[in-house]
This record gives structure tokens, C-alpha cells and sequence, in this order.
């Protein structure tokens, strides 16, 4: 091998590595004086397969990373999750409770709703209007009559009720229209504001009527007609009206209130006797 000022450094001839190996056996091949360029270009032509060798693992390792890293960044949201939720406190959940238990539950805690106080009696273990009603469908008045009289003390709905049943056996049933008036005086005194005022106040015209009361009468339906009775039993009151009225002879008044009973719509059948005792034809134009 001739000698000549090499450009490349003799340490790499000297080193113990893949390349000084390839470099001396360049060197060492008999040639008519090879070049620097000629040694170079030999040294790149063994060198070449071997970083073909080296490409295709270092290509895999570098996917492989890749890989490597695009997982953990997937995983660590889950993770991060996961640790929130071990790390959470848990609280106890509230005992569930059967629909049915909870509807008894506010059944038993709800107020009772206030209603308005019905007419009908209600029985009660002391003895109520109920107990009376049988003793009045088997006709034995008298004993309903002291049935009712027992149950009328007090202030409750029972007794107003059982008051005017018996003012009402004792007018219609036992004739004794004197003693039903005094029972009707006692309710409109215990119960002047009662749901049955108004039906007090319409029996009691009609009682004073039967007894022959006919001023006292008159003047019960005069005040009748300015008040709650007027607006509610207004027909009513002309008919008694009409009836006292042409029974008296002033039959100008009868036929006036006949009208206005028929007005209200009153039934003709109910003016027939006013009507009669008082023709249209005997009234002065």
C-alpha cells in the first residue's frame, strides 16, 4: 500500500470497531494505488448493508414507543377517574321506603279536612239521632218524639237535627201543633245561625198559619221576605201569603202575591184555594 498524506485520521485504523476493520481491509486489498475517493466510497459500499440491518429494528423500537406513549395518555383519564371515585367519600343513601307505607304514613299526619256538617244523624255509642229513626218508620211516634228529645241537648249537630224532627213528629204526626211551636221557639233560640234556620223559620210561618196566629203570620213573612228566607223560599212565602190573605178577604193583596208566587215558580195546584176564594173577576179594576 503506498503511502501518502491520508485525509481521514489514522485512528480510525488503529480503533477496535466495525469501521477500522472495514477501513483496513480496504486498504489492504492489492490495487494499482487506490485513491482516498476509491477507499471512501469502498468504505460506504461495505457500510451500507449494515445500516439497511440496523434501519428496520430501530424503526419497530421507535413504533413501539409511539405505541408505548399513546396508551399510558389514554389510560391515565380512566385512572384519574377511577382514583376520584375510591377516593370519594360515600354517603349513606336514605332507607327507601314502600309507597304504600309513605301514603299511610301522610294519610295518618295530614289534617282532617274541615267539612260542612251534614244532615243526616250520626250514631254514636251514648245514644243519636240514628237511634231514633227506627222507632219513627215503626210508628211509634211518642217514643220517637222522647227519643229525639233526649238527643236534642247539647250543641251539636245531632241535637239541632233531632230538634226539628222532633218539632215535626209533634206537629204532623201527634197533632199537637201548640207543643211543636214551642219546640221551633226553643231552636231558633239554641240555633239561630244552624243549617236548618231556614226550614225553623218556613214551619213556624206555617204553624202560627194553623193555629189561626194569621197577624203573627203575616208578620213573620213580611220579615221573612227582607232576609235570607225571602231569597231562598221566597215562592213559598207568597203562597202562604196568598192563602192568609184571600182568607181574610183582601183579596187585591192574595191575588198580588199569587203573582209573585207564580213568578218564583210556584206550581199553579199550590194557588188554587187563594185563587178560588179570591176570582180575578171580583177584583176592582
Amino acid at each position: 500500500m503506498a503511502t501518502s498524506n491520508h485525509e481521514f485520521p489514522t485512528r480510525l485504523v488503529h480503533a477496535e470497531d466495525v469501521t477500522a476493520a472495514l477501513l483496513t481491509r480496504a486498504l489492504a486489498e492489492p490495487s494499482s494505488g487506490p485513491t482516498e475517493q476509491e477507499s471512501w466510497r469502498r468504505l460506504q459500499a461495505y457500510d451500507a448493508p449494515l445500516a439497511v440491518r440496523w434501519l428496520v429494528p430501530m424503526l419497530a423500537l421507535g413504533f413501539a414507543a409511539t405505541g408505548l406513549l399513546v396508551w399510558q395518555h389514554r389510560r391515565q383519564p380512566t385512572m384519574s377517574v377511577a382514583a376520584e371515585v375510591i377516593s370519594r367519600p360515600t354517603t349513606a343513601a336514605p332507607p327507601v321506603v314502600p309507597v304504600t307505607e309513605s301514603v299511610e304514613q301522610e294519610k295518618e299526619t295530614r289534617p282532617a279536612p274541615s267539612e260542612r256538617p251534614r244532615l243526616q244523624p250520626s250514631a254514636h255509642r251514648d245514644g243519636g239521632a240514628a237511634e231514633c229513626t227506627p222507632l219513627t218508620k215503626a210508628g211509634r211516634y211518642q217514643a220517637a218524639v222522647s227519643c229525639y228529645g233526649r238527643v236534642a241537648h247539647g250543641s251539636s249537630m245531632d241535637a239541632e237535627l233531632a230538634l226539628y224532627e222532633k218539632a215535626r213528629l209533634e206537629a204532623k204526626a201527634l197533632g199537637q201543633t201548640a207543643v211543636a211551636l214551642v219546640t221551633l221557639d226553643e231552636h231558633a233560640r239554641r240555633f239561630p245561625g244552624g243549617v236548618l234556620a231556614t226550614e225553623v223559620e218556613l214551619t213556624r210561618i206555617e204553624l202560627l198559619t194553623q193555629l189561626g196566629r194569621r197577624a203573627e203570620a203575616l208578620a213573620a213573612i213580611a220579615s221573612g221576605l227582607r232576609g235570607t228566607l225571602g231569597r231562598e223560599r221566597g215562592g213559598d212565602l207568597q203562597v202562604l201569603r196568598a192563602d192568609l190573605l184571600s182568607a181574610g178577604g183582601e183579596c187585591e193583596a192574595a191575588l198580588e202575591a199569587a203573582r209573585l208566587a207564580r213568578q218564583a215558580g210556584v206550581h199553579a195546584s199550590r194557588l188554587q184555594a187563594a185563587e178560588q176564594r179570591c176570582p180575578a173577576a171580583t177584583v176592582a179594576p
